[in-house]
Order: C-alpha cells, then sequence, then structure tokens
C-alpha cells in the first residue's frame, strides 16, 4: 500500500509517528475529477493507490503525504504532460481552499487576502507551507510573491513549484474578480520543454535560470476595493479559519515555531524559551522537531534565508541594513551564513539578480 487514508477518528499513521498529515478529501476527490479531465483512468488511478470512495466522501479525512506524492507521480507519468502543474495550478477550484478561499474573498483589499493567504498558507494542506514556503514583499512599485522551495520534492519538485505559481494567478482572480496584473516572473530553473504555457498563462516577460523564484504585479491594485468584500464574513471566516488551522496545526510543531520565528527573525526564541510557549521541554520538542525531520536552527535558518532572498531582491536595501535586520552583528556572519544556504555571497546573488 502506497499511502493511507485517515478517516475521521481515526489517528494518523505514517513513515514517522508524528509526521504531518498533508491534505483532506475535499483536494482529492477535486483532483480526481480534474486528472479524469485530462484523460486519466481516475478510477483505476483511485483502485490502484486503495482510495476507499466512501472515506473520501468524508469532509473530514485526512490524507497522508505519502499518498498525495504517490499519486501525483503516477498522474505525472500517466499523463506525459510536463505542465502538468500549472494546469493544476490556475484550473485549482476555489472548493479546494475550504474557508479559506472565501475569507480571502470578503477581504478588503488584495493586501488584506495576501496576508492571509500566507498566514494560512498550510491550511490547505499539499505541499505549501512546507515543503514551499511563500512570503511577499513591495519593491519599487511592485508587489512580489517570493516562492521558498526545500530539498524533499524530488521529481515533484517542478509540478509543485507550478502548482504554486498557478494557484497564485488563479486565487488573485477570484479574490480580484478580474485577472492580476502580472509584470514578470522569475524561476530558478531552466526553461522547460513546455514553457509556451508560461507566456500563456502569465503574460509577462519571464526569466529562467534565476536565482530565484518571485512572481512580480503592479502594486497599485494591493490597496483597491475588493469587488465581494465583507467585513462581516470575513469575520465569521477568519474565525473558522482559525480554529480549523489550530486543530490541524496541534501535531504540527516545526509549522507553529516557525511563526514564531518569522515574528522577530532578529531575536528568534531559544529553544527553552520556544518549548515554553509550546507548553513542553526542549527535549520533547527536539524530538517532536526531529520526528518531522527539522532540527531547531534548521528552521531558524530557513526563516532568514526567505527575509533575506527577499530584501536583497530590493535594491533600496543595503546588505548591511539585511544583516542586522536578521540578527548579525556584522556582514562577515551573515556572508558565511548566506554562502552556505545559497552558495553564493549576498552581493553575488543580488548581481545575479538584478543584473
Amino acid at each position: 500500500m502506497l499511502g493511507r487514508i485517515h478517516a475521521p477518528g481515526h489517528p494518523a499513521k505514517a513513515d514517522h509517528p508524528e509526521a504531518p498529515i498533508n491534505t483532506d478529501s475535499r483536494y482529492i476527490v477535486w483532483l480526481l475529477d480534474f486528472l479524469q479531465g485530462q484523460g486519466i483512468d481516475s478510477a483505476q488511478l483511485a483502485r490502484r493507490h486503495r482510495l476507499d470512495g466512501k472515506a473520501l466522501l468524508q469532509p473530514d479525512t485526512l490524507i497522508s503525504a505519502e499518498l498525495h506524492r504517490a499519486l501525483l507521480l503516477d498522474a505525472l507519468q500517466l499523463s506525459g504532460n510536463g505542465g502538468l502543474g500549472l494546469q493544476l495550478g490556475i484550473q485549482r477550484s476555489l472548493a479546494t481552499l475550504d474557508q479559506l478561499g472565501y475569507l480571502m474573498m470578503s477581504s478588503s483589499t488584495l493586501r488584506e487576502a495576501s496576508e492571509i493567504g500566507l498566514r494560512y498558507q498550510n491550511y490547505p494542506g499539499r505541499f505549501s507551507g512546507r515543503s514551499i514556503v511563500t512570503a511577499f514583499s513591495e519593491i519599487e512599485g511592485q508587489g512580489c510573491y517570493q516562492v521558498h522551495v526545500q530539498d524533499d520534492l524530488g521529481p515533484l519538485r517542478l509540478l509543485a513549484v507550478e502548482d504554486v505559481l498557478g494557484s497564485i494567478v488563479a486565487t488573485a482572480r477570484w479574490v480580484l474578480g478580474r485577472p492580476l496584473p502580472v509584470t514578470r516572473l522569475r524561476c530558478d530553473f531552466p526553461a522547460p520543454a513546455h514553457a509556451e504555457q508560461y507566456r500563456a498563462v502569465f503574460g509577462c516577460p519571464i526569466q529562467f535560470d534565476a536565482p530565484t523564484i518571485q512572481l512580480f504585479f503592479d502594486a497599485a491594485i494591493l490597496d483597491q476595493p475588493l469587488p465581494h468584500a465583507s467585513p462581516q464574513s470575513a469575520a465569521l471566516y477568519a474565525g473558522l479559519c482559525e480554529r480549523r488551522s489550530i486543530e490541524r496545526n496541534q501535531g504540527d510543531v516545526a509549522w507553529r515555531l516557525s511563526q514564531m520565528i518569522v515574528a522577530n527573525p532578529a531575536e528568534p526564541p531559544d529553544l527553552a524559551a520556544a518549548a515554553s510557549a509550546l507548553h513542553c521541554s526542549p527535549r520533547t520538542l527536539s524530538r517532536k522537531l526531529l520526528a518531522q525531520g527539522w532540527q531547531y536552527q534548521q528552521l531558524v535558518d530557513q526563516v532568514r534565508e526567505i527575509h533575506a532572498r527577499r530584501a536583497l531582491s530590493d535594491p533600496t536595501q543595503s546588505i548591511t541594513r539585511i544583516a542586522q535586520q536578521l540578527g548579525y552583528a556584522d556582514n562577515s556572519g551573515f556572508f558565511r551564513a548566506f554562502k552556505k544556504w545559497t552558495g553564493l555571497s549576498p552581493s553575488a546573488f543580488r548581481e545575479r539578480l538584478l543584473g
């Protein structure tokens, strides 16, 4: 058996007893319908992975990361479509985001919707917020969604990145009621065989083999009123999303700890303080992190790397200032850390990025 379905009331089992659950049945049901539309026999695919149709129709059924990845790997092979990830992203149903989708649509502005979407980016499960972390910033009149990718995706890396990029465009279209005014896209991988699809989806200049993944758009749209804005609805869905997020993330200590570090990357809590905040001992916290494939310093480094990449994209910020924002007393410490993370010095990274 390649993976497991976890029905309501039954504890999850995975390769490690404390590995996080990946997604819920709403997405898998939609995914199977989508793949059927791509010419794949989804019923046969479901049987191959022992998916229980009745269990999938229970809204609280959870799907393991192992099963999710196995489905996507098979779909890639069966479809023969290298651009499957882009199609997954741009054709994503709003229903797969559950209450989060309606919360974003009820927001007052795209800025507010973006902040909410990033705060709960691991809410829908799948890769977002775990293997892929998205951040937002404004750079010289441009909004910028930056996508940071972990090293655990293997042959699914391109599909997962394209899925996220396509989802950003699709979600913005739902929220705005019109297309996001994308101005340029940077990708940290070579142009794929289906690069023409990028031009059709994003409609902007595209730079492949860049040192990072960034989607830029005209920031003037960030504070314009949204067509479906509803403060009362937003308050209702915010409460539902917060409760759901707490329920889903109780066992995901890596995500909860990363949010604490994001709040102040220059002075993150030490292990003892973090453990106290999470109501456990330092030893228990270390064990739970290790169960999810993390050590505490790795989480700190990830948060700082994401911040550094985003800040270096802004030519108005000096490298000294960025180092200070991340808690480094001098540039040399920041230089060593950044080169360990990326293989480039901060100045070389910026030069490649900005030309």
